[in-house]
């Protein structure tokens, strides 16, 4: 599992020193993301054996894997098409190993089993939402638990899981399925769609309740599509008027 995402240029500013390393002793970025892939599943043997701390410690290497590569590929202009694609799956196969690992491990706890898989199911969709998103041209990098997140809270619940634990897996559980429900309305949200009068006609008048009830109405329906249809509603002509 990887440390970037919402940490990105943090992230990338200190794993630049590694990558121009790397690439100066001709070490490929691909090769790092299959070590990445190999520390985690030697992490997830350890946790599926019920030696959670060595294998939190484990994953934190894998992890860094997951920094360097990008930053070999950047320092070594070795940055391919391949190797984004290559990233990308390690990534998927690395967050599987792991929770599976983990759901093998606390098999015979149940409701520490679900949470485990809730958050690998989760944790697939919203990559997948994403791919699907980027493949008809639109954004999908939302959401209050993304790769990097899941990734830091789950090696402290394996490092401190005699305390952590559960509520780490809580935790990546309901934030992992927010982020799915954040991913489909984001998307939702950039598709064009038709906005009724009779929900538009309530947004005029200066009055308080008018104002909150336009800034929530732009942010369930994305601030384009709204003020488009606003922007024709106050011309006078419908939202089907020109579909």
């Amino acid at each position: 599992m990887g440390v970037k995402s919402n940490f990105g240029q943090t992230i990338d500013s200190m794993a630049r020193p590694f990558g121009k390393a790397f690439a100066a002793v001709g070490i490929t970025p691909n090769q790092i993301t299959t070590m990445g892939i190999v520390l985690t599943g030697v992490a997830t043997w350890f946790v599926a054996n019920d030696e959670p701390f060595i294998a939190g410690w484990i994953l934190v290497a894998g992890g860094l894997m997951d920094t360097f590569d990008g930053a070999t590929a950047r320092a070594g202009g070795r940055s391919t098409p391949f190797g984004g694609f290559y990233d990308s799956v390690s990534d998927r196969i690395s967050d599987g190993i792991i929770l599976a690992g983990i759901a093998w491990w606390v098999g015979d706890q149940p409701r520490l089993f679900v949470l485990t898989m809730m958050a690998l199911v989760a944790a697939q969709v919203t990559s997948y939402i994403r791919a699907k998103a980027e493949a008809i041209d639109l954004t999908c990098s939302v959401g209050v638990m993304e790769r990097a997140e899941r990734a830091i809270v789950l090696m402290f619940g394996l490092v401190f899981s005699e305390w952590l634990l559960e509520p780490v897996l809580w935790l990546m559980a309901i934030g992992s399925t927010v982020t799915v429900a954040q991913r489909i309305h984001h998307v939702w949200c950039q598709i064009d769609r038709d906005i009724p009068d009779e929900l538009l006609e309530l947004t005029t008048g200066g009055r308080v309740w008018n104002r909150a009830f336009t800034r929530a109405a732009r942010r369930f329906y994305g601030q384009y599509n709204f003020d488009s249809n606003l922007q024709d509603y106050a011309d006078g002509v419908s939202p089907e008027a020109n579909a």
